[in-house]
């Protein structure tokens, strides 16, 4: 004869249901946040040497080069567009761009609004920042006197 009691099954109360579902849903939530922290760690540091060799070289142009910063900012500025963006950097008007470029007021306008368009960028000041930013210009460019250019 046996000395255990027979073990008796009863469903569990609506609380132990909940606690046990909390339970679930919070190791369930956890394993899936660490997943994601795992994909954003392995990203960074597959990202961090490139980021660190383009701050190195004081622009983003090596980001460009391999192919890692968006489309809006890869578009190469045309030899006039440069022209205009240097003179604007050095505080320049559009009436005084277009005689020291002997173009039209309104040619130094389109050639900013594309610039803005290649750039993303808002207003001068903005596309000055974008382009040294991204290597298309530099300080020396903008510090060297002027060729004349007519």
């Amino acid at each position: 004869m046996s000395l255990a009691q027979p073990t008796e099954t009863r469903p569990p109360t609506w609380r132990e249901e909940l606690t046990l579902d909390l339970a679930d849903a919070t190791g369930k939530t956890r394993a899936a946040w660490l997943a994601r922290r795992n994909v954003v760690a392995t990203y960074l540091r597959a990202v961090t040497p490139h980021l660190e060799a383009a701050f190195h070289r004081g622009r983003l142009g090596h980001l460009r080069d391999l192919g890692m910063l968006p489309p809006s900012l890869t578009h190469p500025l045309t030899g006039r567009e440069k022209q205009v963006i240097v003179r604007v950097a050095r505080g320049m008007s559009n009436a005084k761009t277009g005689v020291d470029l002997c173009l039209a007021e309104d040619t130094i306008k389109t050639h900013l609004r594309r610039i803005y368009n290649k750039t993303g960028a808002h207003d001068r000041a903005h596309a000055v920042a974008l382009l040294l930013i991204r290597g298309d210009i530099t300080a020396a460019d903008v510090l060297e006197p002027l060729d004349d250019d007519c």
